[in-house]
């Protein structure tokens, strides 16, 4: 979208952007030494044409133009998945995916797995991911991937998918994951009926199959041809699991599951970038949206050795086809005060459109990226979502400077409390954040209540950041146990409101009342305090009683929970005010402990396991959760303080570890005792 330029600043640029091109299309035509991407290149000869078209009396007689030749939603049953929904972590080039590998190569070794893995490339379909459970062979739910833990129940709108068996051939009970997708020719159809009736258009067909799984009348995704490809199997029972990604793939073709046909085994990086480069070229011939490759460790053997991260698998990762990109003018940066008072620079961009979406604003992170960027007011920038989700400024096009772009300067004081501001001490030197130490606010304590409410939170569906500061700023709310006063007359005579959606906010927060006690600790905002620390902290501790009696050196002493959020936690909840507002929430709330534990006398309760080497009797993850629903606790490390370590087929250097401290080495077998003593 080009940006209003008064008639001399066009005629400026319109040289600027020419000389600009000009020396672009040298670099890559005549040197091959491209310095930016096609798609900025693109987006600048856009700009000119636009220009040009309105300014014709500015074009140029050696003009570059002249060588043209031709969320949840609020209408469904939220449902807690039996296997939790991971995502893949993303590469965007092939020496990442060769870091990748590396990384993989030294976890097996690690291991003690000398082994090499073969791999299984798979196409990375855009679509929605979801999540299919059968008992017996019989289709008993669907739903989307949510927040991985908490997914909607889109069971009757999946049932009308005719690539999703109703009945499997064999009475497995398993849980299948897919990905839902439409056509590209059926969006277009849907374009036009919605613009023949003034409806807003779909962007994509990614966008266009979410949305039709989200209507609440069965028989309008019924007329909408709804594909889904399966790519994955979990919680299996009933027949001999497949053995390889491979076995995996044929089996779901057997049941009868639609799956995308080209998948390859390949035995090299080489093979696969020789098919991420196939593809980058053919992808958009598909009549499905494509961004990217899957590629898998074949063998489940080394995938169960693998294991996870806290939130993706380490035997698979996302070949991302480069990301959409454009340029545009840097307007203006202001600066943001996030909930733990930490300032973000946010640059206010002419409005652009990547993927679908109209762009207006992207991160600049930090003081230190904006000087690495040397990004200034006035500057055209190249900028990119990367991993199709966040806004990103990745460069600066220095030649169409001006001379009259602004460096920007981090204020000294909050722009909302005008607090004077802090760069903390993080080991040698400092951090490149700043951060406002008022602990009064406005900005930390409304995106406070956004972060409470947000999907990693309570997941209030309804309760966005726009409604937040709406009921802020007229004083409906005033702290966070204020959501839980509020009444449906308090809500419905609002702008926005009426009965009905009234009765959809009360509806979902009484929903989310009873939060399980990890996201609770979340929720609170705790600097340091991430959702795996709060798992951690909710895992060993058990009881919001517990947590809120627990002293510095209890944090410390819980493995995974380091100083840093140690010393964070234990300050928070010893200020007066936190107290307060946690009391009152504690009125309002059933706060869930984790699940109860298998046995009653905690058998393993302050044992610590490490687990090395291939289990033969069991998966590495199946024998982390028996120690778990024990009491017991489960860490990747070996130190004095482990009890004992467990040691399967081909263990690896923790073995060694093990033997060096003295820490009590037992086989799986004893292990397996232990488990039944």
């Amino acid at each position: 979208m080009p940006i209003n330029h008064s008639k001399k600043e066009a005629k400026k640029r319109i040289l600027k952007l020419g000389q600009s091109i000009s020396r672009h299309i040298k670099l890559y035509h005549e040197e091959d030494k491209p310095e930016i991407s096609d798609e900025s290149y693109d987006a600048l000869f856009k700009e000119l044409l636009a220009l040009e078209e309105k300014y014709p009396e500015f074009k140029t007689k050696d003009s570059p133009t002249l060588r043209i030749g031709g969320r949840p939603s609020k209408g469904f049953v939220k449902v807690r998945h039996d296997v939790l929904q991971w995502s893949f972590d993303n590469v965007f080039d092939f020496e990442e995916l060769k870091k990748w590998e590396e990384k993989t190569f030294r976890f097996l070794k690690k291991e003690g797995i000398a082994k090499r893995p073969s791999y299984v490339s798979e196409l990375k379909i855009d679509g929605l991911k979801v999540v299919l459970t059968y008992k017996s062979g019989i289709f008993v739910g669907g739903a989307t991937r949510g927040d991985g833990e908490i997914g909607e129940d889109i069971t009757n709108n999946l049932k009308t998918v005719k690539s999703i068996p109703l009945k499997l051939s064999k009475k497995i009970s398993m849980t299948v994951m897919g990905e839902a997708w439409m056509k590209k020719s059926g969006l277009a159809h849907i374009n036009r009926q919605r613009k023949k009736n003034g409806l807003a258009l779909y962007a994509n067909t990614r966008n266009l199959a979410a949305g039709t799984l989200r209507q609440l009348d069965p028989k309008i995704v019924a007329s909408r041809n709804i594909q889904v490809f399966a790519y994955d199997v979990e919680s299996f029972s009933g027949a001999p699991a497949p053995k390889t990604q491979l076995e995996e793939l044929a089996f779901l073709e057997q049941l009868g599951f639609l799956v995308n046909p080209a998948y390859r085994r390949v035995e090299s990086l080489g093979e696969i970038e020789k098919i991420y480069k196939e593809w980058s070229r053919k992808r958009d011939k598909e009549e499905y949206g494509l961004d990217g490759l899957v590629i898998k460790v074949n063998e489940h053997e080394l995938c169960q050795a693998l294991g996870f991260t806290a939130k993706s698998p380490r035997w698979g990762i996302a070949y991302k086809f480069k990301a959409e990109e454009a340029t545009t003018v840097l307007l203006n940066i202001h600066v943001q005060v996030g909930r733990t008072g930490a300032i973000t620079p946010v640059a206010h961009l002419g409005p652009v459109r990547i993927a679908g979406s109209l762009v207006k604003r992207a991160t600049l992170h930090n003081i230190d990226e904006i000087n690495r960027l040397d990004a200034r007011v006035g500057d055209t920038v190249m900028l990119r979502k990367a991993g199709d989700v966040i806004p990103e400024i990745f460069g600066v096009i220095k030649e169409l400077r001006t001379g009259k772009e602004k460096k920007f300067k981090m204020p000294h004081k909050c722009p909302v409390c005008a607090t004077l501001l802090v760069r903390e001490e993080a080991g040698k030197g400092q951090s490149v954040a700043f951060y406002c130490p008022s602990r009064t606010c406005p900005a930390k304590h409304g995106e406070g209540f956004v972060h409470f409410v947000g999907k990693k939170g309570l997941n209030i569906d309804g309760l966005g950041e726009k409604i937040i500061y709406e009921f802020l700023d007229i004083g409906l709310i005033q702290n966070i146990p204020d959501i839980f006063k509020l009444k449906k007359e308090d809500i419905e005579e609002l702008p926005g409101f009426g009965e009905k959606s009234a009765d959809n906010l009360i509806a979902s927060i009484n929903i989310s009342r009873g939060v399980p006690l990890a996201k609770f600790l979340y929720a609170l905002g705790i600097r340091h305090v991430g959702e795996e620390t709060a798992r951690d902290i909710a895992n060993n501790l058990g009881t919001i009683k517990v947590v809120l009696s627990a002293n510095e050196e209890d944090f410390i002493a819980i493995d995974g929970v380091g100083e840093k959020s140690a010393h964070s936690i234990s300050e928070y909840l010893k200020d007066s005010h936190n107290k307060k507002i946690i009391d009152k929430l504690l009125t309002c709330l059933k706060i869930e402990n984790p699940p109860k534990l298998e046995n009653k006398n905690l058998k393993l309760k302050g044992l610590t396991f490490v687990l090395t080497g291939t289990l033969s009797k069991m998966s590495r993850d199946v024998a982390k959760e028996e120690i778990l629903k024990r009491g017991g606790n489960v860490t990747e490390s070996v130190s004095k303080k482990i009890s004992f370590v467990v040691m399967g087929e081909n263990p690896g250097s923790k073995f060694d570890d093990a033997k060096k401290l003295g820490v009590r080495i037992i086989s799986e077998g004893e292990f397996i005792k232990l488990l039944k003593l």
